[in-house]
């Protein structure tokens, strides 16, 4: 083999699978032999990542971000012993049809899912935080698990932003008894899709706010809902679960599982990095081609790619990378932190208009990659 091939997807335009296809066929075109590698990082596609390494799929239905109903769904492990969910997938940005809904949008879905799985028959429940459609600091997903949540005048909130806004009090004293009767023994691991943490400018509000529909003022008064979140939490979790890496993934439903049922937040990327067994995979390579629809300054938050970067920099293999658009300053921060990437590729180069690049990006792509020397990279 001679090159590796590890792409995530151009969100809204290719899935990783399409990636994947055109650069493997230009590859085919120039004579040179490839290998593809499933990567994802806890957002959107972590699921059908999962089936590719030998998951079962199943089907659960519940009730998406606006009170739709959809199937949706999640994976367990090749043993039986593990048992996966997606955010994306039950409560998702990519299931709003009507357009962004960021102060009724709920994570309600990813606590359905939970009661209907039965959690309690595994030895880990896996929750894939990432791409999801509300900012709600997962108090959709713990009321569907029957954590009460009230205004100040004693009734229960509404399961999302506004709710959250609402929100004066919990009972704290239901966590065991729920932990007990949904989770018993089970290990709860939410994998994120950043490393950020819940509150402050590079939080779940602040930083993400904007692409779930919030414009300033909102993210503002979602930031302050959320620091009351973290105080009102405060007073039966003394460890600032607020400020562990991850927190922030999902508007808040990993800070929700951390502080509530003790699940431990770690790095979705890395959690596929070590599944595929990259490293090894990396060993026969003479060139790593990967890259995501955008490369800003999140690419180096916790997404799929930069873990691919760091071993390909340790190992000095060459790197091409590809995207539909890139900032100035991350590429510039990029090939000074990994001086093994030899070009980024970006299809806004062409200069065509933002609905055509998405239109037609795989055709944009094989023509790009046609015009690149690539074997000029190879040993």
């Amino acid at each position: 083999m001679s090159v590796l091939i590890a792409v995530d997807k151009f969100k809204g335009s290719l899935t990783q699978v399409e990636v994947s296809q055109v650069v493997e066929q230009a590859l085919i075109n120039k004579g040179l032999d490839s290998k593809v590698i499933v990567i994802a990082d806890g957002g959107d596609g972590s699921i059908m990542a999962l089936e590719k390494i030998g998951w079962q799929l199943l089907k659960v239905g519940v009730t998406g971000p606006v009170d739709q109903q959809h199937i949706a769904k999640y994976a367990v492990s090749p043993d039986g012993k593990k048992v996966a969910l997606e955010v994306a997938e039950l409560c998702g940005i990519k299931l709003l049809e009507g357009g962004l809904a960021p102060f009724q949008a709920s994570s309600h879905a990813l606590g359905e899912a939970i009661i209907k799985i039965k959690p309690s028959e595994y030895e880990e429940l896996l929750i894939f935080i990432g791409g999801s459609a509300s900012v709600d600091g997962g108090v959709g997903a713990l009321s569907a698990l029957g954590v009460g949540l009230y205004d100040a005048k004693g009734l229960k909130i509404s399961p999302n932003l506004s709710g959250l806004m609402r929100l004066k009090a919990i009972n704290s004293k239901q966590l065991a008894q729920i932990q007990q009767n949904i989770f018993q023994n089970c290990k709860i691991t939410v994998l994120s899709d950043t490393n950020y943490r819940l509150l402050g400018f590079k939080g779940a509000a602040m930083a993400f706010g904007k692409q779930k529909g919030l414009g300033w003022i909102d993210r503002i008064r979602a930031e302050l809902a959320l620091r009351r979140f973290a105080r009102l939490i405060s007073r039966f979790n003394h460890g600032k679960p607020e400020r562990t890496p991850g927190s922030a993934g999902a508007g808040g439903i990993g800070f929700a599982f951390h502080s509530f049922f003790a699940a431990s937040i770690e790095s979705g990327s890395n959690y596929f990095y070590k599944e595929t067994d990259f490293v090894n995979e990396l060993k026969d390579a003479s060139l790593l081609i990967t890259g995501e629809g955008r490369i800003d300054e999140t690419t180096t938050s916790g997404k799929s790619i930069y873990p691919l970067l760091t071993a390909a920099r340790a190992s000095q293999i060459k790197c091409l990378m590809i995207c539909g658009s890139a900032d100035a300053h991350t590429v510039k921060r990029l090939k000074k932190e990994f001086p093994t990437i030899v070009d980024i590729l970006q299809l806004k180069d062409t200069g065509l208009p933002i609905k055509v690049l998405m239109k037609d990006a795989a055709e944009l792509l094989r023509r790009e990659l046609d015009k690149i020397p690539i074997e000029r990279w190879i040993k």
